[in-house]
């Protein structure tokens, strides 16, 4: 602190005197002139603002340089080592039981893909004979007979759809009505038949009116159920 306050004011000192040799300088080459022309009241005025600058500039980047020196010192000065040197206690050591890894959730087995359509052709079998119908060789009966096993038939197919299928017709204009098919109309539900050219809307007449699932409702399958593809078991009368 001393070194940093004995700096400042020789700095100071030292712009005062360079000051005054300057301005006596000037004063003595061109004070008449000066005098004459009313400037030397403004020449002191300068000259002290310029004393002022000068020794503030020095005293602050002196400050810092004499700073930085005596830092870069005491940096530089050894750290005295201790006289002994403590040793640490090791902490205890804890046993940590590890944690057994978490089972799986085991995810439950999904029915395969045609499981449904097994299921309901095995329904529609069980309630109306359709399998066993349809795989029969009609050209070894009459008419007659044929119509009346058709009627049994016919009976239980439509009683077990509509136990576990909900339908309703794609268009509601009847069999035969005029209709126009507007445009953006949904290829997968209208088929177009007939002189199809141009672009919508087409006006034509319902063939079909097309039937559309709104609900579908089957019995809750079985993993050992979803994995068969039995539609319908054989049946064995034992005898004794």
């Amino acid at each position: 602190m001393n070194a940093k306050q004995n700096f400042t004011t020789q700095a100071l000192l030292a712009t005062i005197i360079l000051n005054a040799v300057l301005l006596g300088a000037i004063y003595f080459m061109a004070g008449e002139s000066l005098q004459a022309s009313g400037q030397l009241v403004s020449l002191l005025v300068m000259g002290v603002v310029l004393t002022v600058i000068l020794a503030g500039l020095i005293v602050f980047l002196g400050g810092r340089a004499i700073d930085a020196a005596m830092t870069a010192a005491l940096a530089s000065v050894p750290t005295p080592a201790p006289a002994f040197k403590e040793t640490p206690t090791p902490a205890p050591k804890v046993e940590r039981t590890p944690t057994p890894p978490k089972p799986a959730p085991v995810a439950p087995p999904q029915p395969a893909p045609t499981a449904a359509a097994l299921q309901m052709l095995a329904i529609l079998q069980r309630e109306g004979r359709l399998i066993d119908f349809l795989q029969e060789d009609l050209s070894l009966y009459e008419d007659e007979q044929i119509g009346a096993a058709v009627r049994s038939i016919h009976a239980g197919c439509k009683g077990a759809l509509a136990a576990h299928v909900t339908l309703e017709p794609v268009v509601a204009e009847a069999e035969g009505s005029p209709i126009t098919v507007a445009p953006g109309f949904d290829a997968h539900a209208i088929r177009l038949t007939g002189d199809v050219a141009g672009e919508p809307p087409f006006r034509g007449v319902v063939r079909h009116r097309g039937w559309r699932a709104v609900k579908v409702d089957l019995p809750q399958l079985m993993a050992n159920q979803a994995a068969q593809s039995v539609v319908a078991a054989a049946e064995v009368e034992v005898e004794r």
